[in-house]
């Protein structure tokens, strides 16, 4: 049995699914895709089989007046989701609720993406009659550093696998989102880069460390 059907057996069993789907007969057609979807978005596992059923899911954008519309968006992949046959318990009504709110915008990938922005690595010298600013670079970094209740409810779930994202660092010095298996390794060298006599030399700024504001120093 491989991961993506063991995680869908555990996941629906414990929803206790109606006795009709014991049945033999295969799904086909846009049931068959609603089911996939709900199994394959519960896992960070997307193996070929996943891949018809995520395009249809993810092809589901809703506009008004020609703009993107995220909330009925959010309803529409929901109503998708409700076509499996399977999806009738109220747990697993909660999980297509939590399903549509987050998927797609609760990994690390869109996390840094949406909510990184540049401010500045430098180091400073004193001068006695001021201070010279040098090895200037622009990084980046993640201004939230907690995830919206939305994404704990998708990531964070009995029936999901390895979703859950954990944020290194901080927003003042060049904080990120990872995978929370990669976290341990991503902090460990977040650490070792933000200490020490090199790593403890370095000042962070919003804005360009020459211009009039540059006083300002985390």
């Amino acid at each position: 049995m491989n991961k993506l059907t063991a995680i869908g057996a555990l996941a629906f069993a414990c929803a206790s699914l109606p006795s009709y789907a014991q049945s033999s007969d295969v799904m086909t057609g846009i049931d068959a895709l609603s089911c996939k979807a709900l199994l394959c978005l519960s896992s960070s596992l997307r193996p070929g089989e996943c891949n018809e059923a995520l395009s249809h899911y993810f092809d589901i954008k809703k506009y008004t007046k020609g703009i993107f519309d995220l909330e009925k968006t959010i309803n529409a992949r929901f109503n998708f989701l409700a076509i499996c046959p399977m999806a009738v318990t109220p747990e697993i009504t909660e999980r297509r609720r939590a399903i549509a709110r987050g998927a797609g915008r609760c990994d690390p990938e869109f996390l840094n993406a949406t909510y990184g922005k540049t401010i500045y690595r430098y180091k400073s010298r004193n001068w006695g009659f001021g201070s010279s600013y040098y090895d200037i670079s622009a990084i980046k970094t993640v201004t939230m550093s907690a995830l919206p209740s939305y994404c704990v409810a998708y990531n964070d779930h009995a029936w999901t696998y390895d979703l859950s994202t954990k944020y290194v660092g901080n927003p003042q010095t060049g904080g990120y989102w990872v995978k929370a298996s990669e976290y341990d390794a991503a902090q460990a060298k977040w650490n070792a880069e933000h200490s020490g006599i090199v790593g403890s030399s370095w000042l962070y700024s919003e804005e360009y460390p020459r211009s009039s504001s540059s006083g300002h120093e985390y």
